[in-house]
């Protein structure tokens, strides 16, 4: 699937996502703090496109940064660009990743013009199959936290079938997708600046 990231996910209540964790082995657990960035005329809002750098804090007290761009295709599948990188914020990276990310950007604007905008931390857990993730997620925004189970796939598969299959004995049933987190996120600032 290359660059191409096919997801489906749907908000769940606290009682469905504590039943679907006893039903299934979720055998990797991490934590993910999400910054997440955008210029001043918010270009990567107007355009449904997410430009994150994630964090994920190691045991040893390390941490390691992913840098990710999202561009939509369609409802369930995203062109996604990842790296991993050195530095925790866009103005830190190294010269050759910005170099990468204003291509795959589309040079919609310097890299300078972009600037944190949203955070949120999430608590993934994960089970993973030989053609897809089940994951379920604890996360938290700046005025509210939400729980939602979201199946990844790994390899072309009937995978609204298969979703629906593990989400069942939950009472859970996939319709179509929920909003993003960087979605839901926005809609938590929109909230708090009424």
């Amino acid at each position: 699937m290359n660059d191409q990231e096919r997801e489906l996910k749907t908000l769940i209540t606290k009682e469905q996502y504590d039943k679907l964790e006893s039903l299934y082995p979720f055998s990797i657990c991490r934590e993910q703090i999400n910054t997440y960035y955008d210029n001043a005329a918010k270009d990567l809002q107007a355009r449904r496109m997410g430009l994150r750098i994630r964090q994920i804090p190691k045991s040893d007290g390390t941490s390691e940064y992913i840098l990710t761009l999202k561009k939509p295709l369609d409802a369930i599948t995203k062109y996604e660009y990842e790296r991993i990188v050195n530095a925790p914020t866009l103005d830190q990276l190294e010269p050759e990743v910005k170099e990468w990310l204003e291509d795959k950007l589309d040079h919609l604007a310097p890299l300078s013009d972009f600037h944190p905008t949203l955070k949120t931390r999430t608590v993934r857990k994960i089970y993973e199959m030989p053609q897809a993730e089940l994951c379920l997620d604890y996360t938290e925004f700046a005025h509210h936290s939400d729980y939602e189970a979201e199946y990844e796939y790994h390899h072309e598969h009937d995978g609204i079938r298969k979703f629906n299959e593990l989400l069942a004995p939950s009472g859970v049933v996939y319709e179509k997708n929920c909003p993003s987190k960087l979605a839901r996120a926005v809609m938590d600032q929109d909230k708090e600046n009424l």
